[in-house]
């Protein structure tokens, strides 16, 4: 299915708002500390040991458990660097209590998922390891605890393990080289000049890496791993008294460490000019301006702080809408834009703001940027602008707060309280936030927030770093330091006219349809799923749920799809949902709808795919009756926005038009237009392949599949009842036009080649390689050979895993997976992907191989069999508690034709799983006799 790059200038948060607990009324005394969520157990053991405890039951029979430290690469001595990350891979190949790497097998055999539910992280200035496990099983929950017990203290350095574990590392730093790499290492010590921050990546040095002592590696681990430099924090569905006397009777014995080394903080200084750092590289693929202002560290620990962050969220929240609006005008000066305050590393604060921009744009995007940011120092934010602001920002409280603590997963709470012990900011109930906002939001004037600007952004470049990356076929044409110079100073004098708040008040819907009528109902109330059948054919399925108090996702679909288009239309077709999504509905253009929708939690996005069209997206109850306005507009009041398409356009052309350097594009495409047989809808994206789409074919293609409503069926699976869906339903989709004729997608003939086929792509720099393997060919479609799909992916994950990774130290991860597609023909593709050293892709494709030869001949083996039961049992017990789980299933069933029951057998498909059975799968699925090989390698230096 095609599908463009779709770029906006920020990321939307979606909001739900449902009854929440009164507020209560503050002190006026906003110098008081920030109290501490009293859900939490808290404290700290007699050798500084810090300890977080809070029980929380989403997910049920589960824990979050971490082990925080509060050191990083910053700590590290100059024949360390790397070495904290280093440590931090050590501490899973041996501990006191587990050796090698029986710390993976133990709870891979508890069903718990190495890489999703174990792993850990290493940044700058902290290091922080992560387990989620089962609570039902007492003795696993313990084995837990023993682990972040020995991480603290007991890592073993075993020297065989080490020297596996170093190429890991290494693989890992190999995956991270490229054209961003290498730029981010032009303009970092710029940015962070005479600063350590520039020269302390936590990847660190391949010398380092590569020759390092294991006792240089160990002492890092002595030096560092301290008791008051740790934090135990358990989540979950615990007993948190039992779990508190646990930890300290565990912890509380690890000794201090006489004579330590002082935690010292790293300053960024500041910069009294304008500094300017321009990176190319000739495979990057865009070109980013981005500005920064550096600032001295603010933390939010008093009443006071926490009101001065809702000032910075406002703030950030009306420019990024006017970013936004910027990347909608014809010609947009931005392909993507955002802007925002926060922190940049722990011991500094940055107003950041960065835009991709088209080549030959830098000059016009700097200045566009800059502009903004002196309109808003000027004139600041328009009445109209903040109460949609407010709106936005209170209704993400409360929505955060209507969920409570009964249906916010653990996993939100544990880093909330990693960051109070490493930032030493005090955790908030959700509670008392909400309470906080909803009577300090509206005291704060639009001249506050008007303040931010001047006082974050100073017109003398202090403390101001402007960053320009670019691919270097552009360099030449790149402005120099004095032209940008000369920009930032233009700006401050030119007549620059305040911001015009266009918006649109009128109603979205002036005159309400005729409703249709419920004709048909069914139910399956094993499954607590209704479908209903409208007196114009549409047909509505449903299931309530109590997973969350405020989401109600949807998702509907139609055969047809871009597959109804002429070859030469193809593309026209492909796009033409994307162009109306950004063309506004009716009377409203995309930007002043967004205006009018402020404050609701909606998100309603029709879909073109190759077989089918549709819709997806998710409201709150209390928008309800707004998205559903929103679907029937888009059936019956699309409209055609020349600007909108223009725009579309040149960003979807920005995006594209460097594509070609980038190595991994390159790979990305070979696979794809090899795996379609050159099939003229499988082409790669480029300037002359987008210069394809008509504006005019696009929407007649669009109005030809959407204004007819027959054969569409729509699901809805949430928070709501259906009494009060229903009048929405008959109105909304009940009177959408209907001409009941079929409906069918057509067969375009896309196959996939079959025989042996190895394909070498030369590009890149880098000494890495990716290496793709391809196995497809003819299968039966149901849900067993689907479900049994999954079982071999699981299981060739381990395998490869093992042997790749842990015996080989060859890849830092592997992939493996396959799927079954039903329509238009039934077939599999199963893929393996690894990324490796150029010299070794033939050894570890060769292992490769041998892996699935042994699973064709002997199976699984007891072990494996039991991690992957285990696993796939507690996922799904997970998923049966998730709204997108429900909607994915029911739908897949109706559009697969398969049985809605058998939604609720699949552990006794687990159960029966069989070592028989992973052998056939094995044969049946990874036949060498279609077979394709794809290899990036780098070109010769």
């Amino acid at each position: 299915m095609k599908q463009l790059l779709k770029l906006s200038a920020a990321t939307i948060a979606l909001i739900f708002t449902v009854a929440v607990t009164p507020f209560k009324t503050f002190a006026q005394n906003l110098d008081k500390p920030i109290p501490m969520d009293d859900s939490i157990r808290t404290g700290k053991l007699p050798n500084g040991m810090t300890y977080y405890i809070r029980r929380n039951i989403k997910p049920e029979h589960r824990a979050e458990l971490r082990l925080a430290v509060d050191v990083g690469s910053m700590e590290e001595n100059d024949d360390q660097q790397g070495l904290a990350h280093f440590n931090e891979h050590v501490s899973f190949d041996g501990t006191g209590e587990f050796k090698k790497n029986d710390i993976i097998d133990f709870f891979e055999l508890s069903g718990v998922k190495f890489g999703a539910d174990l792993n850990a992280y290493t940044s700058f200035d902290e290091t922080v390891y992560k387990i989620q496990v089962p609570t039902d099983s007492e003795r696993i929950f313990n084995k837990a605890i023993q682990i972040v017990y020995d991480w603290t203290h007991e890592n073993l350095f075993d020297s065989s393990e080490i020297d596996k574990e170093r190429g890991i590392v290494i693989s890992e730093r190999r995956l991270g080289l490229g054209a961003y790499q290498r730029m981010r290492d032009q303009y970092w010590p710029v940015l962070f000049k005479d600063s350590r921050y520039a020269e302390r990546l936590p990847i660190g040095k391949l010398d380092v890496l590569e020759n390092c002592k294991h006792s240089t590696l160990k002492q890092f681990y002595l030096d560092w791993y301290r008791p008051e430099l740790m934090a135990v924090i358990i989540v979950g569905d615990i007993d948190v008294d039992k779990v508190e006397k646990m930890i300290k009777e565990k912890f509380s014995p690890i000794p201090n460490k006489p004579n330590a080394r002082p935690l010292v903080p790293f300053e960024v200084p500041d910069n009294k000019e304008l500094l300017i750092a321009k990176a190319t590289d000739k495979e990057m693929p865009y070109t980013i301006v981005q500005l920064e202002v550096k600032h001295k560290k603010e933390y939010t620990r008093t009443l006071a702080d926490l009101r001065r962050g809702i000032t910075y969220d406002l703030f950030s929240n009306m420019l990024n809408n006017r970013l936004q609006e910027l990347t909608k005008q014809e010609n947009p000066p931005f392909i993507y834009a955002q802007a925002g305050i926060g922190e940049i590393v722990r011991t500094k604060d940055a107003f950041t703001a960065r835009g991709v921009v088209k080549s030959g744009g830098v000059e016009n995007g700097i200045e566009t940027m800059l502009t903004e940011i002196e309109r808003v120092k000027r004139y600041g934010f328009t009445p109209g602008e903040f109460e949609r602001a407010k709106k936005e920002i209170l209704r993400a409280e409360e929505t955060q707060a209507a969920e409570g603590n009964g249906k916010t997963e653990s996993s939100r709470y544990v880093q909330q309280y990693v960051q109070d012990f490493l930032e030493k900011e005090p955790s908030i109930s959700i509670a008392f936030e909400y309470s906080f906002y909803k009577q300090y939001l509206p005291g704060i004037k639009v001249e506050e927030v008007n303040n931010i600007a001047n006082e974050w952004i100073p017109d003398n470049g202090q403390n101001t770093v402007i960053i320009v990356q670019a691919p270097q076929k552009d360099s030449a044409a790149l402005p120099s330091d004095v032209t940008i110079r000369d920009i930032f100073n233009k700006v401050k004098k030119e007549n620059i006219t305040p911001y015009i708040d266009k918006t649109n008040n009128s109603p979205l819907i002036a005159v309400k349809p005729t409703p249709g009528k419920v004709v048909d109902e069914k139910q399956i109330k094993e499954l607590g799923i209704t479908e209903w059948t409208l007196s114009n054919g549409v047909k509505v399925v449903l299931k309530p749920t109590d997973f969350k108090n405020d989401e109600v996702l949807f998702d509907a679909y139609r055969w047809g799809g871009s597959s109804l288009s002429s070859e030469n239309d193809d593309m026209s077709a492909s796009v033409s949902a994307q162009i109306i999504d950004q063309s506004g509905l009716g009377s409203f253009s995309s930007t002043t709808l967004e205006k009018a929708l402020a404050g609701k939690v909606i998100q309603v996005s029709p879909q073109m795919g190759e077989l089918s069209e549709g819709f997806n997206g998710q409201f709150a109850p209390e928008d309800m009756e707004t998205a559903f306005q929103l679907l029937n507009l888009y059936f019956t009041q699309a409209k055609k926005d020349d600007t909108a398409f223009a725009a579309y356009m040149d960003q979807q052309k920005g995006s594209v038009q460097n594509q070609s350097v980038d190595p991994t594009t390159a790979f990305r495409d070979t696979i794809q237009v090899t795996m379609s047989q050159y099939n003229r809808r499988r082409r790669p994206y480029t300037v002359s392949l987008l210069n394809e789409i008509d504006q005019n074919k696009a929407f007649d293609f669009y109005k030809e599949r959407f204004s007819d409503a027959s054969g569409f069926t729509f699901f809805f699976v949430g928070s709501f009842k259906p009494e009060t869906i229903k009048p929405l339903v008959e109105m909304y989709l009940g009177s959408l036009p209907a001409g009941n004729s079929p409906h069918m997608w057509k067969d375009v003939g896309i196959r996939p080649p079959t025989g042996v086929i190895s394909k070498t792509i030369v590009k890149g720099k880098e000494p890495k390689s990716s290496v793709q393997i391809v196995f497809s060919g003819p299968c039966q479609f149901n849900r067993k050979n689907s479900r049994d799909m999954q079982a071999l992916s699981s299981l060739l994950s381990i395998k490869l895993r093992e042997q790749l990774r842990q015996v080989m130290s060859g890849v830092y991860g592997v992939g493996a997976g396959g799927s079954l597609t039903h329509y238009p023909i039934e077939e599999y593709r199963f893929n393996v992907a690894f990324g490796c050293a150029p010299e070794r892709v033939n050894e570890l494709v060769a292992a490769t191989y041998q892996i699935i030869d042994s699973v064709k001949q002997f199976g699984a083996g007891d072990a494996n069999i039991q991690k992957i039961k285990e696993t796939l049992h507690r996922q799904h017990e997970v998923q049966l508690k998730e709204n997108n789980f429900w909607l994915t299933a029911i739908s897949q069933s109706y559009k697969d034709s398969l049985d809605l029951n058998d939604i609720i057998n699949y552990d006794s498909w687990v159960d029966g799983l069989t070592n028989d059975d992973f052998k056939r799968l094995a044969n049946q699925y990874l036949t060498m006799n279609n077979c394709a090989k794809f290899v990036l390698v780098p070109e010769q230096q």
